[in-house]
């Protein structure tokens, strides 16, 4: 039997090791990114893997999807909106794998609901807990808006002032994982991405040749749309912006979605330095006592430390 010799089992390990770690630059980060594009009606959210094939995850019966958010503890739910009605709706999966096949209306805003947040809470140690933000904005018409949603009441968050964004805010937002908030233009040229930290709004990033629309964020990076076939990630700490997903076939990617979570460090206004301008008593919107659940399920969360 003829033995292999050192070197050559070296020089194959070596091979083998280029083989598995030299994935195209469409491939790097996550395995599996989700997506939606807000031209396609009836609107679908997308799967789509290291090699940029995709799959339909989820299909609502009529209607646009501009933006969509994951349940962070409940996979089974999915929630979404189109930026062109004043509505979150919700999508429950079956243990037999099949979507519900209606739109079930969790919230009613009295105006336009732009994008949506579910975060998963660890504000005064609350294992467990989840805050749901959503925004509302008239572009270049005035200065935007993000609600905190708990209890069935909407109260204002922040204040998107046109005069720290470049005179364009389209209502797209998230949080990292140490509470900061950052605001992306969206769909318009050149377009980017803001930070808000310690009370402070800086422009961070700023792309020349592409919109930047919905985000996710994950393990330092930021992850978004550019309103067209692409998904990219943007290391904050070097600031480097890479295509991870290319998606022929599509032309408004407006957001991107991750099913799973970092963990979180910081509360939100913590990190950002939000002080909340006025807490209102009362919902805003409307919403059920039927979907409060469906909304938040856990134990409410404390409100955030505004200061």
């Amino acid at each position: 039997m003829n033995r292999i010799s050192a070197p050559t089992k070296i020089l194959a390990l070596l091979i083998l090791f280029i083989a598995l770690t030299s994935i195209p630059a469409m491939g790097q980060g996550l395995t599996t990114i989700y997506f939606t594009d807000a031209r396609e009606s009836p609107g679908k959210v997308y799967s789509s893997n290291a090699s940029g094939s995709e799959n339909v995850y989820f299909a609502r019966p009529s209607g646009n999807i501009y933006t969509f958010a994951f349940h962070p503890y409940i996979p089974e739910k999915l929630y979404y909106v189109n930026a062109n009605d004043n509505k979150i709706y919700l999508a429950l999966r079956t243990t037999e794998g099949t979507w519900t096949t209606t739109d079930q209306v969790a919230y009613t805003h009295s105006t336009y609901i732009r994008d949506l947040e579910y975060y998963p809470s660890a504000s005064a140690g609350l294992s467990g807990g989840l805050q749901v933000y959503f925004s509302e904005s008239g572009g270049a018409g005035g200065d935007g808006q993000i609600y905190l949603l708990s209890g069935g009441a909407a109260t204002p968050y922040y204040t998107v002032r046109l005069s720290d964004v470049d005179g364009f805010w389209a209502g797209d937002f998230i949080h990292d994982t140490d509470g900061n908030l950052y605001l992306s233009s969206g769909n318009r040229i050149p377009a980017s991405i803001y930070r808000v930290s310690g009370g402070i709004v800086s422009r961070i990033y700023t792309s020349n040749t592409a919109p930047i629309t919905g985000m996710a964020y994950r393990d330092g990076s930021i992850y978004y749309a550019n309103w067209g076939n692409e998904i990219h990630r943007l290391d904050l700490s070097t600031l480097s912006d890479t295509v991870v997903r290319s998606q022929p076939g599509h032309t408004w990617i407006s957001d991107v979605g991750l099913a799973t979570f970092s963990a979180v460090t910081g509360g939100l206004a913590e990190g950002a330095g939000i002080i909340n301008p006025v807490v209102m008593p009362n919902a805003i919107g409307k919403i059920s006592r039927k979907t409060i659940d469906q909304l938040n399920p856990q134990p409410e969360p404390p409100k955030p430390k505004y200061y």
